[in-house]
């Protein structure tokens, strides 16, 4: 039988509520009807049986899906680092450029940058927003409030446009 977790969660709390209804039965009423104590018992029994296989179930449910969130993100880290090796290997003799006249990189996202390949304009232009919110994420910093303005910022600098970057970063 097919049940969903809410049933199995319904049949438990049932069950329960009659063994509750039982004891307090027993216990105000005469002796003569003490012989509902194993129905009380077995009331109980099943409201646990079926806690027990509703939480079993979804015990196994929760951890199929964070099996397959963690699949997702080992692919994603993967190409992630598939592309920091290429840009590693691309910029491996070039001079790391000043990434913080980038409006939002400071010290500390230019060491995180470099670290993971980017050290140049040039390269900071072609990265994607997601993978520069990847990068950040997997430093361990919190997301900078202006981090999608990087690559256009970082294209004005490496084309030596440093009065449309100023322009640009007024406008922000």
């Amino acid at each position: 039988m097919k049940l969903s977790h809410e049933a199995k969660d319904m049949i438990a709390t049932i069950a329960l509520v009659l063994a509750i209804v039982l004891a307090l039965n027993m216990a105000i009423s005469p002796e003569s009807n003490r012989d509902m104590f194993s129905w009380t018992i077995g009331l109980v029994a099943l409201a646990v049986v079926f806690w027990l296989w509703s939480r079993r179930e979804a015990t196994a449910d929760a951890d199929a899906g964070a099996a397959e969130a963690a699949e997702e993100a080992v692919q994603g880290a993967e190409k992630l680092m598939k592309r920091t090796i290429v840009r590693r290997d691309a910029d491996a003799n070039a001079e790391p450029e000043d990434l913080t006249k980038i409006n939002g990189i400071g010290a500390v996202f230019q060491t995180v940058l470099n670290n993971a390949g980017i050290r140049t304009y040039a390269t900071l232009a072609r990265a994607s927003v997601d993978e520069l919110e990847a990068i950040i994420e997997a430093s361990g910093r919190s997301r900078p409030g202006r981090l999608e303005t990087w690559p256009q910022q970082a294209e004005l600098a490496a084309n030596g446009d440093w009065d449309g970057l100023k322009r640009f970063a007024d406008e922000l």
